[in-house]
Formats: structure tokens, sequence, C-alpha cells
């Protein structure tokens, strides 16, 4: 016996247990089902940034699917050839091993650590059901899942805002946006209120269905059936699952993801090597300044406070001197960058809840940073980002403000007096879209207070007139 023929002998027994045991008939096609696209009765696995084809269809419509990938006008020009190779694919090709092996860690095709989503919680499985049960609301668009409210989340939905800009230039529109997020070309937003998940909120439904047994956090992107999310936030159920989510932009992940793969590449990006390096030393010269809002926000010691009202403003005064390093609106010069995208969100925040709560405020001498935030504002992805409440958040979070400044103010209500438990139990308790609970208990303790003080008068108006 020579030596190939020793290797192979020695190599055939252990192959033929890896078939046997490892791979289980029933996981690989709920894997299978879970990460491929259903289309016309054709299951058709994509590339997680190109939307290439796989080469793998699996149905008897398989010719006709490849056929029509290839004459589709989004395709790449090398889509026709792995069209060709999909409809040269046999019944053989849809066996657990030849699939395991074109999905698995060294296959061509990219896979999400969070992995694949669920195809029932898009719609696609059973089209029939689609505005009857929970589904996204493109079954193929990018969708965003988060919260109005959250700067974070704020930072991806501008970044996805831009790339809608971008696309409404290409097609001579301007750079104006659609109405109504439902209009948009490049991607989809799915609201979720994670105080009202125990009370029927469809979007934190949706979001536990996504992948079973998976706590998923927000802001999550899913595309191309792949789950997308920055490892920091709130679970479904409202519990934080990470200290660090008020600590630092720097653990913020699809927004280089978004701009990486979604319309055109590399626009929130500086295309040169020097000015990428620029953004991202910003990036992480500012990334303290989420920590400090909420530090700031929530401390119940005067006297710590006073000493983080001093560390916020000097990072400030960093910000307005970086904005002066190059000639131009922003911080990379003329190009508007994830350097100001990252920060933007919390400015905001500290010119409109900081103001409101702590007297903290932007001092006028910071011209540059003061003409900066007003240059930003004035971007329609950030107009729109910002804007007054539309129909879909009103009939979504357990808040009742509308303008956009009285809705941050009312959001961060609890976390600048220290009650956020006291919010989560009340809003668990009797909490619904367009109300406050814990506002209303404000309202009772006053109309308390009032007929107490009522009942110690002889002759108080109210009481006469009632």
């Amino acid at each position: 016996m020579d030596r190939d023929e020793a290797r192979d002998s020695l190599n055939k027994p252990l192959l033929l247990a890896t078939r046997e045991s490892s791979i289980d008939e029933s996981e690989f096609h709920d894997a299978r089902n879970s990460s491929s696209i259903h289309n016309g009765g054709s299951s058709i696995y994509f590339d997680t940034k190109s939307n290439l084809t796989n080469s793998m269809i699996t149905t008897s419509a398989a010719t006709e699917g490849a056929a029509a990938l290839a004459a589709s006008p989004t395709a790449p020009p090398s889509s026709s050839a792995a069209a060709s190779s999909a409809s040269a694919q046999t019944s053989s090709t849809s066996t657990p091993t030849a699939a395991a092996s074109t999905t698995g860690a060294g296959s061509a095709n990219p896979r999400s650590y969070h992995g694949s989503v669920s195809l029932l919680s898009t719609g696609t499985l059973f089209p029939s059901t689609r505005g009857i049960v929970d589904t996204l609301p493109h079954p193929t668009k990018p969708c965003l899942l988060y919260a109005d409210h959250d700067p974070l989340a704020a930072v991806s939905h501008i970044c996805l805002l831009e790339k809608e800009v971008a696309s409404s230039v290409e097609l001579g529109c301007g750079g104006k946006l659609p109405p109504h997020p439902k209009l948009y070309l490049q991607f989809s937003v799915v609201h979720v209120c994670q105080p009202l998940a125990n009370r029927g909120d469809a979007g934190a439904r949706l979001l536990k269905k996504l992948k079973k047994g998976a706590q998923l956090t927000l802001p999550l992107l899913l595309n191309g059936g792949e789950i997308f999310q920055d490892g920091i936030g709130s679970t479904s159920d409202g519990q934080t699952t990470n200290p660090t989510y008020w600590s630092s932009t720097l653990d913020c992940l699809l927004p280089e993801y978004i701009d990486e793969v979604i319309g055109e590449k590399n626009s929130l990006r500086p295309k040169d090597a020097v000015g990428n390096y620029n953004m991202k030393l910003f990036i992480q010269r500012h990334s303290e300044l989420p920590s400090l809002f909420h530090q700031l926000l929530n401390h119940p010691s005067p006297n710590h406070r006073m000493q983080l009202s001093t560390r916020l403003l000097d990072l400030l005064k960093v910000i307005n001197a970086d904005l002066k390093t190059f000639e131009g609106p922003y911080l990379c010069g003329a190009q508007f960058t994830l350097a100001d995208i990252y920060i933007y969100p919390i400015v905001e925040l500290i010119v409109v809840v900081l103001s409101t709560y702590r007297n903290f405020w932007i001092p006028p001498s910071l011209t540059s940073l003061v003409a900066w935030y007003d240059t930003v504002s004035d971007r329609p992805s950030v107009r729109a980002a910002t804007a007054d409440r539309m129909f879909e958040s009103k009939n979504t979070y357990c808040y009742e403000r509308v303008h956009r400044n009285e809705y941050l103010i009312e959001v961060y209500e609890p976390c600048a007096r220290n009650e956020e438990t006291l919010f989560a139990r009340l809003t668990d308790e009797r909490g619904r879209p367009g109300a406050n609970a814990y506002r209303e208990l404000d309202e009772e303790d006053a109309e308390l207070r009032n007929r107490s003080m009522c009942e110690k008068r002889s002759s108080c108006e109210t009481c006469v007139i009632s």
C-alpha cells in the first residue's frame, strides 16, 4: 500500500463519522430556510454585500429564477456567470453536506456573526399573511429596527438617510427625501418601544421573532437576510445588556457597514487614507461625549454634576478647536463624514435636554461648534431624522409630546429625576402608545395634593364651584 492509499484509508472512517453524526438534517433545513430570501417559490441565497447569487436554487424553477436574476437591472456584470452556475445545479446540491459546505465558515459568502433572520418574521415565508402578523415592511430592503429618541440609533438612521439623499440625487430628484419612510428606496424602518415589550409592542414582538433564542439588541440592521447590530443598547425586554451603552461612540459598528454596502459606497468616509485617518482620529477624540451627557443628566450629586459640567465643557472646546483644523463646515473639511454623524445626536441632546434639566448651555463663544450644529441640522437627512413625530412614532412609543424638542425632554425626564425604575414599572403596569404613565402619575399626585390642601380650607373657590 502506497502513502496516498494509506492516508485515504485512515481518513475515510473520520469522514464517514463526520457526515453521519455531525450534521443534523432538521438543523440544516432550518438554517437554509432562515438564511434565504423567498422569491416566487425559489429559495435563493444572497451574498451579504453584493446581493450576488450563491449559485444555489433548490426548486424546479431554478433555471427561470437564474435567468431572471441575470436579467435584473440591479445585478452586477458577474451576476450572469453566477446565474449560469446556479442553473447548472442538480438536485444533489441540496443535500445537507453540500449546503453545509456552501454556508460554512470557509465559504465565499461571509455570514454575519449574529446569524440569519427567520423567514417567518420577514413575511416572505407565507406572503398571504403580510399585514396580519408582525412582518418587516419590505422583504428585501435593508431594515433598521430602532427607537427614534435613541442618539446612538440616530447615528445609523442618519447614515441610511444620507444614502437615500444620494439616491434621490442620482434619480434627478434634487436630493429631496420622499414624504414618508415607506417610500424610501434604500431602506425601511421598524419602530421598537422597549418599555412596552410586555404590553404588546409590535416592534418588540418582531425583534424576538427574528432569531429564535437570541438576545438581540437595538439598534439593529437587517440586510440580505443577515443580522447586524452594534452589540450595545437594550434587549427586546428593555433590559440593558452592556453597561457601556453610554460609554463611547467607538462601539458603533453599523455606520461603517452601512457606508460600505448600502447605496453609494464610501460616501460618508474620505476616499484618501489621510482623510480617513483624520476622521477616525476625530471619532476617537470625541468618543467620551455620550458618557458625559448621560452622567451629567443622571448623577444625583450636585457637586459631582459640577465636575461633569466642567469636563463636558472642556470636550466641547476640543470639538470647537477641531472644527478649525480644516477649511470647511465639517470636521474633515468640505465632506460630511461619520465623524460629524457620530456626535450630532449627542450635541442635540445637550442643546435640548441638558439646557432644560441641568441648566447647561453651549457657550456662544464656541462659534465654530455653533455654526457646525446649525449647518448639520439643516442637512435633509438630519432634518428627517429630527423631525416632529409622525403617525408611526405616535402610535408606537409610550410618550405624549409630538414636537421634537418637547418629545426629547419628555423621554429623558425620568433619567434626569433618577426615576427610571419607577418609569419602567409604571409603563409595564399600565403603559400604552401615545400615553405616558409616568407623567399621568405626576398629574394624579398633583391632584391629590391639591385636594388635600382644599379640604383644609373653609372657602376654597374650587369647592364652592363644585
